[in-house]
C-alpha cells in the first residue's frame, strides 16, 4: 500500500484516468521517456533525473516533486529526482502554494531574503525534499548518466548539451508565471501541476 498523503493519492488517482487528455505526439515523447528511465533500472536498479528550466522556481520544482509522488503511487523503486536551472532564483511562493494545496507539505527550512530553502515532503515515514533555486549543475545534483528533461523552451535552447546527462528529453510546459499577480493564478498553477502530473503518471506508468 502507498505511504503518500491521503490527498495526493486522491489527486493522482483523478490524473490516472486522464491519460486520454494526453496527445499522441506528446505521448511518443513520454514512452521515450519511460523507456530511458527503464533502461538504466535495468542497467543500475535506480535512475536518476534532472527537471531542468530557466530559472528553477515553477516548472522543474513541481515536476521533481511529481516524479516522487508518482513512482510511490505507482510502487515504482529507485526513481530519483532532481531540478535545477540555468540561472537562481527562489522556489516560487506561487509554486509552494500550489503543491501545498495539492496536499504536500512544506515547511521553511531556511529564511533567506532572495532563496528560501524549504522541506518538501509527499508520504509518511521519509526524509523531506530539501528544495530551493538551484543551478542545474550544483553539487546537490547528480553528475553522470542522469537524464536530463528540460521542461521550458528557453531552457531547452540554451541547454542543447547538458554536461554528464546520460540522455535529454525535451519535454516543456507553459509557464504559469504568466497568471502571477491575477485573481486566477493559484488555480492556474494547479492547473500546471495537473498537467505535469498526468504525463509523469503516464510516463512512470509504463517503466
Amino acid at each position: 500500500m502507498s505511504a503518500l498523503f491521503s490527498p495526493i493519492q486522491d489527486f493522482l488517482s483523478k490524473r490516472k484516468n486522464e491519460y486520454s487528455f494526453i496527445s499522441e505526439e506528446r505521448k511518443e515523447i513520454l514512452l521515450q521517456f519511460a523507456n530511458e528511465i527503464r533502461g538504466l533500472k535495468l542497467d543500475q536498479n535506480y535512475c536518476e533525473m534532472i527537471f531542468v528550466c530557466t530559472h528553477n522556481s515553477r516548472r522543474s520544482q513541481i515536476a521533481q516533486m511529481f516524479a516522487f509522488a508518482c513512482a510511490e503511487y505507482l510502487g515504482l523503486s529507485g526513481i530519483r529526482s532532481y531540478s535545477g536551472g540555468t540561472e537562481v532564483t527562489s522556489f516560487h511562493s506561487n509554486s509552494v502554494q500550489a503543491l501545498a494545496k495539492i496536499g504536500f507539505r512544506i515547511e521553511k527550512e531556511q529564511e533567506t531574503e532572495n532563496n528560501p530553502r524549504y522541506l518538501v515532503s509527499y508520504k509518511d515515514n521519509a526524509l523531506p525534499i530539501s528544495a530551493y533555486s538551484k543551478l542545474y549543475s550544483d553539487p546537490a545534483n547528480p553528475k553522470k548518466k542522469f537524464i536530463a528533461v528540460m521542461v521550458c523552451s528557453s531552457a531547452d535552447e540554451a541547454c542543447p548539451y547538458v554536461p554528464g546527462a546520460g540522455k535529454r528529453i525535451s519535454l516543456p510546459y507553459s509557464d504559469p508565471k504568466e497568471f502571477d499577480g491575477t485573481s486566477e493564478v493559484l488555480k492556474k498553477y494547479v492547473e500546471t501541476s495537473e498537467t505535469i502530473a498526468r504525463e509523469l503518471l503516464f510516463v512512470m506508468d509504463h517503466v
